[in-house]
Parts: structure tokens; C-alpha cells; sequence
């Protein structure tokens, strides 16, 4: 139970790729009903793939795919799913390459994401499109997942009807720049921060954007000065807390995720 518990307040920003082989909880080890996949990369690589069942008593037509940040794997985010979930949404979640149970791969633990990561998306989106042909289809990313899923936008973006980004990274260059001065740490880009700032500029859906306002690493300050070009439907949502922390906030109020997900519902319900 403290393990459990831990989970809830666990730092996610932890500026590196640290992967995360072994699983800390299950879906049906907090009793929600799922089903495990392997789904296979255009490239070979099979990733370990997890499917929420929607609340039955308030099932909706949305599907949310979970890209997670850089460290862990996605039993770190079992309850986080499960309470979207108990919304009525459909969530995916999947390990990218050498995470979790996913196929082995040599990750550079400077890089602030890998390409390949992008490509592993691309599987688990075509897969979710293919099995849930009549429903809307989102990507929840957060921090690196916010690169990964900027990255792979062009070759998804027939299929993505919404994104939702948490600690929204929108330039390598000023990132890499921010990680060295508030921690002495060096990282790296696998893509040039103008092609990549030329990729979420394309983004033409509909964007939830969460951002802390004690942020120091995604600050409130960048995403506000980045609305109007971020995409022609972007609603940013400001909470009082940290990096990546959204799910802490008003905690006492309405719970752990209570406000995080009540933003995520009435978004998707004012912008579809």
C-alpha cells in the first residue's frame, strides 16, 4: 500500500530517459478490467499495450492514448488511466521500446526522446484506429510524450481528432538550454529544434494545453506566448502546482485527478 500510495506523488520529471523494466502495479491490481496486447512497430519491435474498458455507465465514444514522459513505464500511470477510464473514455497505454515489457532497445539516456518512439506511436494509433473505427481518437502526452507526439504528428494526423499536452515542450533548443541552467545537465536533440518547432506549427486539431504554474521546466510563461500559433483550437489550462503535477491539483477538493480530469472532459465534450 505505501508503494501504491507513492505512485500518486512520484516526481516525473526526472530530465533523463530512465526506463523502468518492471511493473509497480496492473490494471486489474486495482480491480479495472483490461485487456493486454502486443502490438508490432512497422520496424519490428513489439510493445506491450494495455486497453482500459470504459465505465460502462457512462461509456463514451472517445479513445485516449497515453504517451507517457521520460522515465517509468506505464504502470506508473495505472491509476491516472483508471480514472479517465471510470469517465467513460476508452484508454490505451503502451511502453515505448526498452520500457516495461516492450522489446529490448539501446536507448541514449541524454537524448530528450528518440525518434523511434515516435515510431512506436504510429503502431498503437493505427492499431486504435483499426479497432475503433467509429470513435474519436486523442493523444494524451506528457513532457518528452508532448516531442514524441509532435514528431509522429504528420504521419497520424488523418487519424487524430485531439491532443492534450501536459508540460508541452515546444523548442529543443530552449529546453536543452533551461535542463543545463536550473540542473547542470546535458542533453540532446535527435531532431533540429526549427524542423521540430515547423512540426507542432502544422498541428491543425484541437489542443488542450496543461501548464503549471510553478513550472520552471514548461512554464506558463512560454505556453501562453505560444497560444495563437500552437493551433487554431488551443485552450490552455494553468494549475497551481509543478512539472507534470496537474493531477495533484486541488487535491483536497475533488480528489487525486478530479480537476485534471473534469479539464479533459469538458474539453473534449465543448471542442468535438
Amino acid at each position: 500500500m505505501k508503494k501504491f500510495f507513492s505512485l500518486l506523488f512520484l516526481p516525473l520529471n526526472l530530465l533523463a530517459i530512465d526506463p523502468d523494466r518492471e511493473y509497480d502495479l496492473t490494471p486489474d491490481s486495482i480491480g479495472w478490467d483490461y485487456e493486454q496486447l502486443i502490438i508490432s512497430t512497422e520496424d519490428g519491435y513489439d510493445l506491450n499495450t494495455w486497453i482500459y474498458a470504459p465505465n460502462s455507465e457512462s461509456q463514451k465514444d472517445e479513445v485516449l492514448i497515453l504517451a507517457y514522459p521520460d522515465a517509468g513505464n506505464m504502470s506508473y500511470y495505472v491509476l491516472h488511466a483508471s480514472i479517465l477510464a471510470n469517465l467513460g473514455y476508452t484508454v490505451i497505454t503502451f511502453d515505448y521500446r526498452g520500457f516495461g515489457k516492450s522489446s529490448d532497445f539501446d536507448i541514449k539516456k541524454d537524448n530528450l526522446f528518440h525518434l523511434e518512439f515516435a515510431t512506436d506511436l504510429v503502431a498503437i494509433v493505427n492499431f486504435a484506429e483499426n479497432r475503433f473505427e467509429d470513435g474519436s481518437l486523442g493523444i494524451w502526452a506528457s513532457s518528452m510524450g508532448s516531442m514524441v507526439t509532435t514528431f509522429a504528428f504528420e504521419d497520424i494526423k488523418s487519424e487524430i481528432d485531439f491532443l492534450i499536452y501536459d508540460g508541452f515542450v515546444y523548442s529543443p533548443n530552449e529546453h536543452i538550454e533551461r535542463l543545463k541552467a536550473l540542473k547542470g545537465k546535458e542533453t540532446f536533440s535527435p531532431i533540429p529544434s526549427a524542423k521540430y518547432t515547423q512540426k507542432w506549427k502544422a498541428i491543425d486539431v484541437p489542443i488542450l494545453l496543461f501548464a503549471g504554474s510553478k513550472d520552471e521546466i514548461t512554464t506558463t510563461e512560454v505556453a501562453k506566448s505560444i497560444e495563437d500559433e500552437l493551433s487554431p483550437i488551443a485552450v490552455i489550462q494553468i494549475f497551481d502546482g509543478g512539472h507534470l503535477m496537474g493531477f495533484q491539483h486541488e487535491i483536497k477538493k475533488s480528489g487525486f485527478g478530479g480537476w485534471y480530469s473534469t479539464q479533459i472532459d469538458e474539453f473534449i465534450r465543448n471542442k468535438l
